[in-house]
């Protein structure tokens, strides 16, 4: 028996806004994310004087039960409209995008041009043959168990963390629990929006011509790392890459190889300033 999913309701999860100098950063977080799984690069860059907005998805965070009737076309939206509210009031104005938040910014970035791109761990597919029929099975099954396919490992803190974000009060070593979280159903629609979202970053990725510092983990078993190559091989501006001993939750100030991290982006935000 799962208990209650009461998600997202820390005051972490809230959109942020991080004063700086006139440049500025607008970040966009991933699913089933929040501000909140982008705040140690917000910081990073707040700390280089940049004003850093984070905005919360519609749909995500304590809206949550909203998802379901959600379109990536919102998503897309609300992130055009920060960023050119952004712009309007700074200069230079990157884009920032985690996993799916990396495919909306290379969405948006083909219609409002930021200065530049950062993306880690950018989502453009999932290398699944029912992947690509998720046109078809939305009409024939509703709902998917998508905890089943990514094969949780209840042993290893950021599952836990990531899952505590929906139910707090859930005992993760209780093994029924465990096999009720792996039988958890999901509206099906909120994967074919995810999946148009992938294919059209993969698709606009050649006319983006702004420089981009990609970061991705080599150990990453959802955004596989052969895949962002690929995209990083159709981009059509320039491309600072980097790959670092990570998982797909990347953005981790505590892990071994944040340095590496920083500075890349202290490299990458200096031909802007």
């Amino acid at each position: 028996m799962l208990p209650p999913i009461t998600a997202f309701q820390g005051a972490e999860h809230a959109p942020f806004l991080m004063q700086g100098g006139r440049a500025a950063a607008l970040m966009v977080h991933g699913f089933p994310g929040t501000p909140a799984d982008v705040r140690p690069l917000a910081d990073c860059l707040n700390a280089l004087n940049w004003t850093v907005q984070g905005i919360l998805l519609p749909g995500f965070g304590a809206q949550i039960e909203t998802l379901p009737k959600r379109t990536h076309q919102e998503w897309s939206a609300a992130v055009r409209e920060a960023l050119q509210a952004l712009q309007k009031s700074h200069a230079p104005v990157l884009l920032v995008g985690h996993s799916m938040g990396g495919a909306l910014a290379m969405c948006v970035a083909a219609e409002t041009p930021p200065d530049g791109l950062i993306l880690t761990a950018p989502f453009s597919k999932i290398e699944n043959v029912l992947w690509n029929m998720m046109p078809v099975f939305r009409t024939l099954f509703p709902e998917v168990r998508p905890f089943r396919l990514l094969r949780l490992d209840f042993s290893k803190p950021e599952v836990r963390e990531g899952i505590r974000n929906f139910m707090p009060d859930a005992d993760l070593d209780d093994p029924q629990v465990q096999q009720a979280i792996r039988d958890l159903k999901l509206p099906i629609n909120v994967f074919e929006q995810i999946r148009q979202v992938g294919q059209r970053a993969l698709n606009l990725a050649p006319q983006l011509k702004m420089p981009a510092l990609i970061l991705q983990g080599t150990h990453d078993t959802l955004v596989k790392p052969h895949l962002t190559r690929q995209l990083v091989s159709r981009y059509g501006g320039a491309v600072r890459y980097l790959e670092v001993p990570a998982e797909h939750g990347l953005i981790d100030s505590r892990a071994p190889y944040w340095s590496q991290v920083e500075s890349a982006l202290r490299e990458f935000v200096e031909q802007f300033t």
